[in-house]
């Protein structure tokens, strides 16, 4: 219900909007065609390469009665069958669908009178038909405009970021405290930033001529390198989404012991959202803990996918790496490289590949139309979710749901935004959007004890919590000793969330909140970067840590093998130990009440002139209470045949109410008598050494209600010149504060800037504040704890009670023997039923059950001796390594064949 009305409610202050011939007409989706394909063998072959006609092949022509998008899906009972659509007219390849199992999409444009070929590709399994289903929308393709540039803009980032509500205006992450990359449409964007008073610089004048000249890089590097880059595939360029899908279905066969195929979800348009699980006795029955790596929540961040597929091939390619086999045997690291798939084909094929950097047709009549629907085309940020909810219109007419701000925790704070046309749109409810779900649902049925989530293009690691006044994480200490490690890796900045800016609904502070498993964003550099860069800046260069900031102590590759160690690490997390009867499946269970922010549900943005937009219009429902939504973790782990289990678990009770969340106010009064002044907008003000362990707070109030100012406060250097920014308020109101915690004592420096006030009637005041500190107390919360039997019969059930770095050894009978609890214990944990028990674990006799190595196949050897090989630094000396490797392949290939 709550998806239906914002729907409908967002969709009229649209149509409201519209020219009314506009606004009466809405997209017609014509009756879907279906068609059975039929083959009688199936054949391992990637599709996208796969010939027009031959084994385990199957084709079907449709003819589009008008104009419109095509979307196809294929179905099939079971095993793998993938999708590849034609022109009928030339043969040539136009879209294709590889997924891990037998539910494919695809789509395409398409005149009146075209003939579209649909090919299915029967890889494995026994379902020898599929059924193909064909949907066309009545829909006009959007139209190019002019080329979008890429601006810096000088000004508080929390403001200039309303610019993104404007039509044809971006905001990017990549941002500092006194400037933001803003990508704007034309000159017209830009007469609208000098009408706002906003100083910008151009940094990239064309980035369609930017776009191409990247690719020419990229070209010129290939060359240069033989076509083996240093990164463990080897690779020059970015991935297409087909070259993902074929790269993750190789991986899972090529290393049958090591990955595993593993879909989390679906997208909105019915994508499966992949991914692979890497581990050694990789489907063994064990209790390790999950190191958890996404990318491309943003459909645009590309080198995000990039840099997740990479660490897949790192770890499935370096046998000989004892470093990397320690994570391999002691965890599972799944990798997921595109949570948005939709999105990311929307925007790397884009609209038009010879024009990738089209902008959207200002006089445009199509649903959404007054959008701009999610993006300037390859520059997409959002998914495809929007006014029609079938899955069937093109992502290119669909406004979009940002991924990143519908998490659940805190949902609809600052940092998101109510407005559909918005980059940041938080969506219609909290964890509404099915790429959102699918991550959710994995991380509460599994035990996710490190999880990074990788983004572009800031150079930062970010740790919770997301907003400013959220308290600091009970784990603190520990996560940012982690995320400084990573950061040294890479040369980026290591902060908390809101330091880049507020964020309300993201990845990370919804699982850390609600397991308490870490979470970080990575967003991938290099600081000034731009999302399509040459592949060798923005893959290469940050991944070996080959540049001026990582200054080659290991980029990437180092700072993600640091997440994966510390998944792993005993002191981060719990373990639950013991003997079961084998084959009994452990149950660990949790519910318990997540609150949203109080939101918006839908409306207008305030976008820069703040006041001035009617209430009405920015918020038509009134501000809501947050809402509470009831969640629970439910993750298993089958009792190996040993009959000794050792799981890995995330602490019983949240961090945030467990307590020790640091919170920082200030004390109702100074401690001093505030400095004033009176229509001064620079004024000078000295920090003592007592103030340096307190607070100072600059206020800024206007007299009159509607002017806008703004409030920067700076260091001044010893030469009496204005130093580095280190505050800034730059609200919609003329009310500005500043609050500098435990600065350095010394001069500084603080300027009011006339947003849009005109009076310059405003007084400002300057005083010290003492510190107050305070760390919130809790409650322990239990797991439910229960053993079943193969059928799901509950056998035995406790409550468990377990802090992290605790550990608590149970001999569990399953109705089968008795159960021996640890001995008895003084202090709140660990706990069972109720009662304090010792932590540790038993030394047992009956060891772990291993699994017999496989001797590597063929191609396996020649993928890891390739592996090794591109490491080296020499051209030639590389060169030669790779021609060993291929001799050494032809002669086992030749002995096999043989010994048949």
């Amino acid at each position: 219900m709550l998806r239906f009305l914002a729907r409908g409610a967002a969709g009229a202050l649209l149509a409201a909007a519209l020219p009314s011939t506009a606004a009466a007409a809405s997209p017609t989706i014509l009756p879907a065609v279906t068609r059975t394909l039929s083959a009688t063998a199936a054949v391992p072959r990637t599709c996208d390469h796969a010939p027009q006609t031959g084994r385990g092949l199957a084709t079907t022509t449709y003819t589009a009665p008008m104009s419109g998008y095509v979307t196809t899906r294929l179905r099939a009972a079971s095993g793998d069958w993938d999708l590849l659509l034609r022109d009928g007219a030339s043969g040539r390849r136009v879209a294709a669908s590889q997924g891990f199992r037998s539910s494919e999409v695809a789509g395409a444009w398409v005149r009146a009178g075209d003939r579209l070929v649909a090919e299915g590709c029967r890889r494995t399994g026994r379902s020898a038909r599929a059924t193909v289903s064909l949907t066309l929308a009545d829909v006009a393709a959007p139209k190019a405009g002019t080329a979008p540039e890429l601006v810096r803009v000088y000004g508080d980032p929390r403001k200039v970021e309303r610019l993104d509500q404007l039509a044809g205006f971006d905001v990017t992450e990549d941002r500092r405290a006194n400037w933001v990359d803003v990508i704007v449409d034309g000159p017209a964007q830009l007469d609208t930033l000098r009408r706002l008073g906003l100083r910008y610089d151009v940094r990239i004048a064309n980035l369609q001529d930017a776009y191409s000249a990247a690719r020419r890089s990229d070209a010129r590097y290939a060359a240069r390198v033989n076509g083996a880059s240093p990164l463990p595939s080897g690779r020059t360029t970015y991935r297409t989404y087909a070259e993902i899908q074929d790269e993750l279905k190789k991986t899972a066969t090529d290393h049958p012991d090591t990955v595993r195929p593993l879909v989390i979800g679906k997208s909105f348009q019915g994508r499966e959202i992949q991914g692979i699980e890497v581990a050694n006795n990789v489907s063994g029955a064990d209790g390790r803990p999950v190191f958890f790596l996404m990318a491309l929540h943003h459909a645009r961040e590309w080198p995000s996918a990039e840099a997740a597929m990479e660490f897949a091939h790192l770890l499935t390619e370096s046998s000989g790496d004892p470093r990397i086999q320690h994570i391999l045997d002691t965890e599972r690291v799944v990798i997921v490289p595109l949570v948005n798939p939709d999105g990311f084909i929307s925007s790397r094929g884009a609209f038009d590949p010879g024009d990738e950097f089209t902008g959207q047709d200002p006089n445009a009549t199509l649903v959404e139309a007054v959008a701009p629907p999610g993006g300037l085309f390859a520059y997409r940020r959002k998914n495809c979710d929007g006014e029609d909810s079938s899955g069937n219109l093109p992502c290119e007419l669909q406004w979009g749901v940002d991924p990143n701000r519908n998490y659940g925790n805190l949902w609809g704070g600052n940092g998101a935004s109510q407005d559909p046309t918005s980059q940041s749109y938080h969506g219609p409810g909290p964890r509404s959007e099915p790429e959102v779900q699918a991550v959710w649902n994995y991380v509460r049925t599994h035990q996710v004890t490190n999880l990074i989530t990788l983004h572009n293009v800031a150079a930062l690691v970010l740790r919770p919590p997301g907003l400013h006044d959220g308290g600091k994480a009970p784990d603190e200490e520990r996560m940012k000793q982690i995320g400084d490690a990573m950061a040294n890796a890479t040369g980026y900045t290591s902060e908390y969330g809101f330091q880049l800016y507020d964020t309300a609904g993201t990845t990370e502070d919804d699982t850390y909140a609600a397991t308490g498993g870490y979470g970080y964003t990575i967003e991938i550099g290099p600081e000034g970067g731009n999302f399509h860069m040459p592949y060798e800046t923005g893959v290469i260069d940050e991944w070996t840590g080959n540049n001026d900031n990582a200054k080659n102590r290991g980029g990437l590759r180092e700072a993600l093998l640091v997440g994966a160690e510390a998944a792993a690490s005993p002191a981060d997390h719990a373990r639950l130990t013991g003997t079961a009867p084998p084959g009994s499946v452990l149950r660990l269970t949790r519910s318990f009440d997540t609150r949203t922010s109080d939101y918006c549900l839908r409306g207008a943005d305030t976008v820069v002139v703040g006041p001035s937009l009617p209430d009405f219009l920015r918020c038509p429902e009134g501000t809501q209470p947050a809402l509470t939504l009831h969640d629970k973790l439910d993750s298993t782990t089958t009792v190996p045949a040993s009959g000794v289990y050792d799981w890995q678990i995330n602490q019983s009770t949240r961090p945030f109410v467990g307590g020790g969340s640091l919170k920082e106010t200030l004390a109702d009064t100074p401690y001093r008598d505030p400095k004033t002044w009176d229509g001064q907008h620079v004024v000078r003000f000295d920090v003592t050494d007592q103030d340096a362990t307190n607070a100072v707070r600059v206020n800024l109030d206007g007299a009159f209600p509607g002017e806008d100012y703004d409030l920067y406060v700076y260091r001044v250097n010893a030469d009496g010149s204005r130093g580095e920014q280190v505050g800034s308020s730059a609200g919609s109101t003329g009310h500005e504060v500043v609050d500098l915690t435990t600065p350095a004592a010394g001069t500084y420096e603080a300027e009011v800037v006339d947003f849009t006030a005109v009076t310059d009637q405003f007084t400002l005041t300057e005083a010290p504040y003492e510190i107050k500190r305070e760390v919130s107390t809790g409650h322990k919360e239990d797991y439910t704890l229960t053993c079943e039997d193969g059928q799901g019969n509950v056998r035995e059930t406790h409550t468990l009670t377990i802090d992290r770095g605790q550990t608590v050894d149970l001999g569990l009978g399953c109705g089968a023997g008795p159960t021996t609890l640890p001995a008895a214990a003084s202090g709140p944990t660990p706990a069972v039923d109720g009662k304090p028990v010792a932590s540790g674990s038993k030394p047992r006799s009956r060891a772990k059950a291993k699994a017999k190595k496989r001797k590597p196949t063929a191609r396996q050897q020649r993928a890891r001796c390739r592996s090794k090989a591109k490491r080296v630094k020499s051209r030639a000396k590389r060169r030669a390594a790779l021609r060993r490797c291929e001799a050494a392949y032809k002669r086992a290939t030749a002995k096999t064949r043989r010994r048949r």
